[in-house]
């Protein structure tokens, strides 16, 4: 009778041991899904791309005419990870020395891809974040110019391109940092390559590519500064520490 006591002892510790370990399980499996849940979308403006003026020191031989531009973007987290949209319109034109010829570019850009966040213990949400990005422009160009020559005598010419596309790859880091309830700012500082285009057999090529820069160049530096605003989905808890 005794040894039959401690059998179905045991097998009272044993279930009760495996019960308390499978209600552990489900509770982290639950705060494991819940902070995976986004706590909101961000929403920023690009300043630089707003104050931007000047054409580039390589293009000084141009004086440019008119310019305008903004980028807007959009994240959303998933804990420490973030999935990135990015958007921007582009329109330039160059005059040539006594306005001997026009240059003109306009389109839209688009850029998509995810961070991680190194400071996502932070209460306040600020993000130290790298990541990556593919990106996208579709835009076409157009150029004007006065020629002289003594079979037709002087005229004007124009050479343009209807529908072009480039495409390359970004690798992004920077600062997102809580100003105030629902504001943000913080910058991202990127390093654009590997881009590739669709008008090598065209009689004009391309002296700019919206989003990108410089078309002659295979990869480029870029930098903006956000204003950003959050819509937010619910509060954010930070993950405890983990307990070696």
């Amino acid at each position: 009778m005794r040894i039959l006591e401690y059998t179905i002892s045991l097998i009272l510790i044993v279930y009760s041991l495996n019960a308390s370990a499978q209600v552990d399980s489900i509770a982290t499996d639950s705060s494991r899904v819940n902070k995976f849940k986004p706590t909101g979308v961000r929403v920023g403006l690009d300043l630089v791309s707003l104050g931007q003026g000047v054409v580039d020191k390589g293009l000084s031989a141009i004086t440019q005419a008119d310019v305008r531009q903004w980028k807007i973007s959009a994240d959303i987290d998933f804990y420490r990870y973030f999935l990135n949209i990015e958007y921007g319109i582009f329109e330039r034109q160059w005059n040539g020395p006594n306005d001997a010829s026009i240059y003109q570019n306009e389109g839209n850009f688009f850029k998509i891809g995810p961070d991680i966040n190194f400071l996502h213990r932070d209460p306040d949400q600020s993000a130290l974040f790298f990541g990556i990005r593919y990106a996208q422009a579709n835009y076409e160009d157009r150029l004007v110019y006065d020629y002289t020559s003594d079979f037709w005598g002087n005229g004007t010419e124009s050479l343009e391109n209807s529908t072009l596309t480039s495409r390359w790859y970004e690798l992004t880091t920077g600062l997102k940092v809580k100003l105030y309830k629902f504001i943000w700012s913080g910058y991202t500082a990127r390093f654009k390559f590997s881009v590739n285009d669709n008008y090598s057999n065209n009689e004009l090529a391309p002296l700019w590519i919206p989003g990108f820069g410089r078309a002659t160049e295979e990869s480029r530096w870029g930098f903006e500064y956000w204003i950003i605003f959050k819509i937010p989905f619910r509060e954010y808890t930070p993950a405890p520490k983990r307990k070696d």
